[in-house]
């Protein structure tokens, strides 16, 4: 039987880097554990403590709930996977966990722990972690030299950007040091949130879902002060419940314009007190966010972001209801103040240690005073504007560019990073909030888990295109002795 010589790099493992280790991570490397028929050698640079967790479920807050239903929350395709596991991993004593619950995000964060257990000891998935930032990626002729913050640069025949939401961007930097001391820019930063005296007043720029979460951990903490968040339209996400349920096929009566959309959305979701069937409208366009959004020109897609954006952020990211009626009882009995306007400037009292804003509506304006500002205003999305060096300089270096929209990086619609010059890059890949160009629905796990299914394909068929050129090109040792001779 004829030997092979073990020298031929194509036979050798894929080797696929992620530069990210959150919860996007965790889904591709569950997809490739699913698909991939031949070994994959994949390594997670990560700086958290752990992987698989993220910004979203490091929480350790209870009252931090998931924004979507347990039997959407699975890393596969399966539905009751995660329901499951929460039955059987944290069973409630008189009821247990049922399909349309609300899970606590830290399970979440548990969840993906254990997948990643599961995904350690499959016999096609290599997985190594290194404990840094991805910091640049390099193009090496057929390979990506990636260069972490600390440590040796890795090589890699494929590198997909996992970074997740960036921070959003800080407020007061033109404050004195002492003022500053007062803006808690990171909203996730726990010791500095316990810190806050329960007595006093807190401002909250944003009303969105981070505030939401901040306010919601105040009123855990038995914050008795009063709590004043703002935003230019004031609008709250809102609540989940019951949704009609539409006829099939009703993404061929919506019309290709924008002002169009908005109409037709009207008229179906009609005058409802319930919101029944706005919720069904809405649970309709989510399936048909990309088709819609990819036949917007991009014109109308930047109308889109300025007019319509906050409408459907409310109403397509809902909060659980058990979290919307807490916020409710907090406004009606005064605590909670929403307040609409934008941030026209801030103010050190030095004499009370607080801060004053002054928000501007029209020719408005109030007031505020706290002992405290949190900065909920979202992640800042555009790349060139971010703390990450890793997308900071593949930008740079033409590696990637930004999209048109500065929503994130520029991508085709199989999610390969477009670069500089307007090439896709072939074997580097962008998942999540930093692809939101492509397709806008890019936010959630639902859209994440068919994103990371299309990438997860195209790495294996690299995979299977590697192992048929091995096979193809391998040598006899016996025909390359006599070849020599």
């Amino acid at each position: 039987m004829a030997s092979y010589s073990p020298t031929n790099k194509a036979a050798q493992p894929i080797r696929v880097v992620i530069c990210g280790g959150g919860a996007s991570a965790v889904l591709l490397l569950a997809a490739l554990k699913e698909g991939a028929a031949r070994p994959i050698a994949v390594t997670v640079m990560e700086p958290r403590d752990q992987p698989g967790a993220g910004v979203a479920y490091s929480t350790a807050c209870p009252v931090h709930l998931l924004n979507t239903r347990a039997c959407n929350m699975s890393v596969n395709a399966n539905s009751t996977d995660f329901l499951k596991w929460l039955m059987r991993e944290r069973p409630r004593a008189n009821f247990n966990w049922g399909p349309e619950d609300f899970a606590p995000r830290q399970y979440y964060g548990e969840y993906l722990q254990s997948k990643l257990l599961g995904i350690r000891s499959a016999s096609n998935i290599q997985l190594s972690w290194l404990r840094t930032a991805a910091h640049g990626v390099v193009a090496r002729g057929h390979e990506w030299e990636v260069i972490p913050a600390q440590g040796a640069s890795t090589l890699a025949d494929i590198v997909v950007f996992a970074t997740g939401n960036e921070a959003p961007a800080p407020l007061g930097t033109e404050l004195s040091p002492e003022a500053q001391s007062l803006i808690l820019n990171n909203p996730w930063e726990a010791d500095r949130k316990n810190g806050i005296p329960s007595d006093a007043a807190v401002l909250i720029a944003g009303t969105g879902l981070t505030a939401v979460d901040v306010v919601a951990e105040l009123l855990h903490r038995s914050h008795a002060g009063p709590i004043f968040a703002f935003s230019r339209r004031a609008l709250v996400p809102r609540s989940h419940g019951a949704a009609v349920a539409f006829p099939e096929g009703l993404h061929r009566v919506f019309p290709a314009s924008l002002r169009a959309i908005v109409k037709r959305v009207r008229e179906l979701a009609g005058e409802d007190a319930s919101g029944d069937r706005w919720r069904g409208v809405m649970t309709e366009l989510r399936s048909m966010a990309p088709a819609l959004w990819a036949g917007l020109d991009p014109s109308e897609q930047r109308r889109f972001l300025r007019h319509v954006r906050p409408f459907w952020d409310v109403h397509r990211h809902r909060i659980a209801p058990v979290v919307h009626a807490r916020l409710s009882h907090a406004i009606a009995r005064g605590q909670l103040t929403i307040v609409r306007g934008r941030l026209e400037s801030l103010e050190h009292v030095a004499a009370r240690a607080a801060l004053r804003a002054i928000v501007r509506r029209n020719d408005c304006r109030q007031l505020l005073e706290g002992a405290v500002l949190i900065n909920c205003t979202g992640p800042q999305a555009h790349p060139l504007r971010v703390a990450n060096a890793l997308l900071r300089r593949a930008i740079a270096d033409g590696v990637a560019r930004p999209d048109a929209l500065a929503l994130g990086l520029a991508t085709d619609q199989r999610f390969r990073v477009i670069a500089r010059d307007g090439a896709a890059q072939r074997t580097l890949y962008a998942l999540g909030t930093l692809t939101r160009g492509s397709q806008w629905e890019l936010t959630a796990v639902p859209e994440i888990r068919e994103q990371v299914r299309i990438v997860a394909r195209d790495i294996e068929l690299f995979v299977a295109a590697r192992a048929y050129a091995a096979a193809a090109t391998r040598v006899p040792v016996e025909a390359q002795t006599s070849l020599a001779m």
